[in-house]
């Protein structure tokens, strides 16, 4: 990567650290860049310690780093906790009355003030990181004249200015060169959040009614559906809990609605019984899933993989299910879609895993990285609604591949009977033992169907080597940027990318880990939840886990130095 400048902005809530990351990756767009926005806050709605990181490059950027180049503290207080993270060569602003380089003394409030307004200390500190980075002053007034008006906007320009002529005089030229980023010319960005991608992928997978009540990281999923939704038929209800979540959904699901809820690992716990509702009725409802630490409440801000082995055995009783884990933006959209479509199709829940790191991760996406696909409906209307010889209408019929045809309540002449206990094949409770055979076996096809419709995971580097690295979801863009490091060191290293993780693609991933030396899976969790599923489905060896449950997400050199650790040093293979 030509350019790869970190820039780190560590400040309160209230105190404008969103809005300055958001300048700086428009910013950096508008100059022909490429970001990626880590997102790091506490659960506070003033105060606490919050950063975000703007990763910039010439080549598009898909991970976070620790070090940053330059750092903005726009709360001082903070310091003793992210200036030790400056790379050398890197610099920091801070407003207190003295400082030695790195470390720059800052006047951000008085700035403020000078421009019209005490809150605009962040802007200040955006003008001043603008010159460092050569951002043209005309870019950056572009980029303000999008989301600011009158004189709100001259206020921020003045705001920008000053800090930017603050830098000019007090920033050596050797820093300026050292991080500037020549304007280039750039096609058209789509700038999102992995939670704006998922809820819009649905949207475009079909998705008619939407419900939740909001946990924290799954709330921007919500978000997206209840503002952007309605414009295309979209209901959304935000519910009073969220048991009342899914059951809308599976009554919208009942109706022939594609119906979808997000929540998050507490939320899903409540939504368990009703999970195996949906298993029984054979309702298709789509369940977002944006993981954080536990048990319990845990750590509601921040990112953790450990929800992995709960949703593959949620809910009671035995029933065929879909579970994805997209592991960046595109595939959030892609795979929602995915999702809204096969649980229409095999007429079962499926779960999209995702967690705090890719939901709250911002990017910039080229446009056309993102297809929609033709919403293929898969309910039997007017005359394809099949009828017994006494014209009855069999919601559960027995067929060969376990699929029975899907009505919807109001077709003329038909009645539409579904139910939480064992049925007939026309939906009355029964509890005759070779009935109940028969649809155990009848959904259990249907999971056999779904098996065979398994997405591959996603292979990267040499065929055979020292070591492969296993992830799934959102370690998947870490995971090749650490291979890529390995490799330009000279060392063998692989990746496999699993974008789905039920049903498993055993088959797939045991014909690759026997080819390498060592296989290790990178899970953001303490126990190794998915080497334990790999040994479980494929029977193949897996060396160990690179395992990360501190709260915080993965690095690509964290990831490769650990490797690195594992395998070479320890077995001293050359390299």
């Amino acid at each position: 990567m030509e350019i790869d400048v970190n820039v780190r902005v560590a400040g309160g809530a209230g105190q404008g650290v969103h809005t300055v990351s958001n300048l700086l990756a428009r910013m950096a767009v508008a100059a022909g860049y490429h970001f990626h926005v880590t997102q790091d806050y506490m659960s506070q709605i003033r105060g606490g310690r919050n950063s975000q990181s703007v990763r910039i490059g010439s080549d598009p950027v898909r991970a976070g780093r620790v070090e940053a180049d330059i750092l903005l503290a726009i709360n001082p207080d903070h310091l003793p906790h992210v200036f030790p993270a400056v790379a050398p060569g890197g610099f920091a602003l801070a407003d207190i009355p003295s400082a030695e380089p790195p470390l720059f003394a800052a006047p951000l409030k008085e700035m403020a003030v000078r421009a019209g307004s005490p809150i605009l200390a962040n802007v200040a500190g955006v003008g001043a990181v603008a010159h460092a980075l050569g951002i043209p002053p005309e870019t950056a007034d572009a980029v303000f004249a999008a989301d600011f008006r009158g004189d709100f906007f001259d206020k921020n320009r003045t705001a920008l200015r000053l800090g930017a002529e603050w830098a000019k005089d007090h920033l050596s030229k050797e820093v300026v060169e050292r991080f500037r980023l020549p304007v280039r010319s750039s096609a058209p960005r789509i700038i999102l959040s992995g939670n704006e991608a998922l809820a819009l992928g649905a949207i475009a997978g079909g998705c008619k009614f939407a419900a939740g009540y909001p946990m924290t990281p799954g709330t921007g999923i919500l978000s997206v559906l209840a503002n952007d939704g309605p414009m295309v038929g979209l209901v959304f209800e935000q519910a009073e809990d969220e048991i009342a979540a899914i059951t809308m959904a599976i009554g919208a699901a009942y109706a022939g609605a594609r119906s979808l809820v997000a929540t998050s690992g507490g939320g899903f716990a409540l939504m368990v019984e009703a999970l195996s509702l949906a298993g029984m009725m054979e309702m298709p409802v789509v369940i977002a899933l944006a993981m954080r630490p536990g048990p319990a409440t845990g750590m509601p801000t921040r990112t953790e993989q450990g929800d992995l082995e709960f949703v593959l055995s949620a809910g009671h009783g035995e029933f065929p299910r879909l579970v994805l884990a997209p592991g960046s933006p595109e595939e959030a959209f892609d795979l929602a879609q995915h999702a809204m479509d096969l649980a229409e199709e095999f007429q079962v829940p499926a779960l999209l895993l995702t967690d705090q790191y890719l939901a709250d991760t911002v990017v910039d996406v080229d446009p056309d990285a993102f297809s929609v696909r033709p919403v293929r409906r898969h309910i039997v209307r007017g005359d394809s609604v099949p009828r017994t010889g006494d014209g009855r209408y069999l919601r559960y019929a027995t067929t060969g591949n376990g699929v029975s045809p899907m009505a919807v309540p109001g077709e003329p002449g038909i009645t539409v009977v579904a139910d939480s206990d064992e049925h007939t094949e026309d939906g009355h409770i029964t509890e005759d033992h070779a009935t109940r055979i028969r649809m155990v076996e009848k959904r259990l096809r249907k999971g056999a169907m779904l098996a065979g419709r398994t997405l591959p995971p996603l292979f990267a580097g040499p065929p055979k080597g020292d070591l492969l690295l296993i992830g799934f979801g959102s370690t998947k863009d870490v995971i090749e940027e650490a291979r890529q490091i390995l490799a330009r060191e000279g060392r063998y290293a692989a990746a496999v990318h699993l974008r789905q993780v039920w049903p498993f693609p055993g088959e797939e991933l045991a014909g690759i880990v026997p080819r390498y030396k060592t296989a290790l899976t990178v899970e953001n969790n303490a126990t190794g939840q998915l080497a334990r599923l790999i040994r479980r489905e494929c029977g193949v060896r897996v060396d160990g886990t690179i395992s990360r449950y501190d709260g915080l997400p993965f690095t690509p050199e964290g990831v490769a130095s650990e490797a690195r650790r594992r395998v070479w040093e320890k077995n001293s293979i050359p390299g």
